[in-house]
């Protein structure tokens, strides 16, 4: 069975679906990110069949630990294990997740944060992610002083992602990169006008953080897949070559 690789955009849409705030269901989402030709070939959660049949329209569908894991595996470089989760929850990112708020499940907006925290984690520290992300959700177990809401914070650095095709051409001191991205989420506050302008400043900038964690996460993927590529199983001998 081949493995799905949804886009942060289009985990978006799922997220949104599982909420319960969106027309599609989550299992046509996945269908339609992959194509109908692919979709025989891949092995798709068995809760996002069941999420069709347990839901009406406008209900959110809750998550068990296992479920987010599962979820989690679906997008781009979200790698997870059942134990890290468990971890994340119990210890490292207790304060940010919070008790499951449907009943042993957990909302869709902590499944968004745990993502948003696996993301963060590629470049950062657990005790620098919380106090990064205080930021933006202040009380970070109550979702009701949040500045936006996970899911939301998500959506956004997921559009700034996509909108990202091409990376220009980038000294490694100057930033440029950091400029556009900027350039690129201050087009979106438009969407925020509830917020006030120091309000919008300060989750612009975890944005770009968290952006760019991202975009580091690709590059490490890259160096893995050419470092395994050109030398299988670390080959002393292609490695001695390559120092000649």
């Amino acid at each position: 069975m081949m493995t799905i690789q949804l886009t942060r955009k289009q985990m978006t849409r799922l997220l949104y679906s599982l909420k319960g705030v969106s027309t599609h269901l989550p299992i046509d989402i996945v269908k339609q990110a992959l194509g109908t030709t692919m979709i025989n070939e891949m092995e798709i959660p068995s809760f996002l069949s069941k999420s069709n049949k347990r839901r009406n329209s406008n209900q959110e569908y809750g998550l068990s630990t296992n479920e987010i894991v599962a979820l989690a595996n679906l997008c781009e470089l979200t790698s997870l294990k059942s134990t890290s989760i468990q971890n994340w929850i119990k210890r490292d990112v207790k304060e940010l997740i919070g008790t499951p708020e449907l009943g042993k499940k957990y909302s869709i907006d902590q499944a968004a944060m745990l993502l948003i925290v696996k993301d963060l984690k590629t470049v950062f520290e657990f005790e620098k992610i919380r106090k990064l992300l205080i930021v933006v959700f202040n009380t970070l177990s109550d979702r009701s002083d949040d500045l936006i809401s996970p899911i939301t914070f998500y959506e956004i650095y997921a559009d700034v992602i996509d909108s990202i095709e091409t990376l220009p051409s980038l000294s490694l001191n100057d930033q440029k990169l950091e400029i556009r991205i900027v350039d690129i989420i201050n087009a979106m506050s438009k969407r925020f006008s509830e917020l006030s302008e120091q309000e919008w400043l300060k989750i612009r900038n975890v944005l770009v953080v968290t952006v760019l964690s991202v975009l580091a996460s690709h590059f490490q993927t890259r160096a893995q897949v050419y470092l395994n590529t050109h030398f299988d199983e670390l080959n002393i001998t292609s490695i001695e070559n390559l120092r000649k």
